[in-house]
């Protein structure tokens, strides 16, 4: 089926003369190294911001379809559809030269590659963007990040876990984020994006499972993944099964931990209404569990990234962000120690990452409009204390610019001095404070200073953001020939 329906208004930028295919699949379960099959999939193709084709259909696993409470499938629809062999060649027509794109890209990017492994062709486009990653970056006011809450922020229709659905809302959410990339100057896509076949063997990597058919695990051990597996025992239940896993030292618990917690945020058919207590004791559990993932190697920041949106949500609707402040100072700062998930604009200009820290979430809680600058200024020391620099700079940015429009000027910029004496290197901010300099105050050896500062932390090559270190530049040059001017 074919269309040219407008995705979004044409983003500038990343996307011109790129052809996008969007994926998105329903699966029997989570792990295709496991056994797990596609039951349907859905591919949307976008060019120059517009829809040009939809091609969907559902997949005959060869066993039974799993979570049909989640995807809506039964065995005998999915009996009287093709297997995935046969849909090949409709599959690879549309992938070829593509960027591939999804919402969590690694998840549907193994489930594509296993299928055509298990097809006798191993062909996957060549680069790959995650919608995710990006909406962290580019939507941080949200809540959390899922492929749910991103549309419904931004009023986009949607009947969640239909693969057609999914493909297309993620098409139009890809559109705005590549806009939102645009205007803050991003207009390599190759700052968005990453090999397929580097994504690919990470997510191998990470989410090498254990399970219920390992051997070598005790029965008890065996038991709890079994419960797990078929979404049984509720609440109850899977907290018990949770706790032997831990006790076990299962090399699984801290993820399973923090998918538990997360369910509990929300309403769900398994669990039912949301339970904020349980929900914060198991992710408190998991995140314990996965920084010591993390320090033994096994896990990264987007694996605690993710247990700190959902921790972020149960802040949802408070004055104070109670729980994302428990995590001050300790695991704060092991979460900003991580290394960087080189995926945004900070990595790659200042060497800073903000993704998926206690920090970024706790500002973002506030965001860029805040009714309450005083009060994120006052939050603002233990972010500097846990070494969360890009939160750190994103932060005092925010309270110093609701504080300019209320004609506080002078506490701005104090504050966004004090900000960097810290570390912050927050590019906007250090642009809004030599611009302060140079046009408000007439200064323009402080405004030199402070464009010099922000150049000399550019990384070496750094492309991301170019037009607005271009215009620290201009600034500095124009800074440095009415200073000599004036002398002579």
């Amino acid at each position: 089926m074919t269309s040219t329906t407008p995705a979004q208004a044409p983003p500038s930028g990343p996307a011109e003369g790129i052809r996008f295919v969007v994926l998105d699949c329903e699966t029997t379960g989570f792990s295709p190294e496991s056994g797990d099959r596609m039951v349907s999939l859905a591919l949307v193709t976008v060019e120059d911001g517009l829809i040009t084709d939809r091609w969907t259909s559902l997949v005959d696993p060869g066993r039974d379809t799993g979570p049909v409470h989640i995807h809506g499938i039964t065995n005998d629809e999915a009996a009287a559809a093709p297997p995935f062999s046969a849909l090949v060649p409709e599959i690879l027509s549309r992938l070829e030269g593509a960027v591939l794109v999804a919402h969590n890209v690694g998840f549907d990017l193994r489930f594509l590659a296993m299928e055509l492994e298990r097809a006798g062709t191993g062909r996957l486009p060549e680069t790959a963007v995650d919608t995710l990653r990006l909406a962290r970056r580019y939507l941080p006011e949200l809540d959390n990040h899922r492929l749910t809450t991103c549309v419904a922020a931004l009023g986009i229709p949607h009947r969640a876990h239909r693969a057609d659905s999914d493909a297309e809302v993620t098409a139009v959410l890809l559109a705005e984020l590549l806009r939102r990339a645009a205007e803050e100057g991003q207009a390599e896509l190759s700052l968005l994006s990453a090999p397929a076949a580097d994504v690919l063997r990470e997510e191998r990597r990470k989410r090498a499972r254990c399970h219920a058919g390992l051997p070598g695990i005790s029965q008890e051990h065996r038991a709890a993944h079994r419960l797990i597996a078929a979404w049984e025992g509720g609440t109850a239940g899977w907290q018990r099964a949770l706790e032997t896993l831990r006790a076990e030292d299962c090399a699984d618990a801290g993820r399973l931990w923090g998918w538990f917690g997360g369910m509990l945020c929300g309403e769900t058919s398994v669990f039912g209404p949301p339970q904020p207590a349980a929900a914060r004791q198991a992710l408190l559990t998991g995140l314990r569990l996965r920084l010591a993932d993390a320090a033994a190697g096994a896990a990264g920041r987007e694996d605690i990234g993710q247990i700190v949106t959902h921790l972020a949500t149960l802040d949802r609707g408070s004055r104070s962000p109670a729980h994302l402040l428990e995590l001050f100072p300790g695991q704060a700062a092991a979460v900003a120690a991580l290394p960087g998930c080189g995926a945004c604009w900070s990595c790659d200009a200042v060497a800073l990452c903000d993704t998926g820290s206690a920090g970024a979430a706790l500002v973002s809680h506030y965001g860029p409009a805040t009714g309450e600058p005083d009060e994120l200024a006052a939050r603002l020391p233990p972010l500097a204390d846990a070494g969360d620099l890009a939160a750190l700079g994103r932060g005092a940015r925010y309270a110093g610019q609701q504080w300019e429009r209320r004609g506080r000027a002078e506490d701005a910029v104090r504050l966004w001095h004090w900000a960097v004496d810290r570390g912050a290197r927050d590019l906007v901010l250090l642009g809004r404070l030599s611009l302060y300099y140079e046009r408000r105050a007439g200064d323009d050896a402080a405004a030199l200073a402070v464009c010099e500062r922000a150049l000399a932390a550019r990384r070496e090559g750094a492309a991301a953001g170019r037009p607005a270190w271009e215009a620290l530049a201009r600034r500095a040059e124009r800074c440095r020939r009415r200073l000599a001017g004036a002398l002579s």
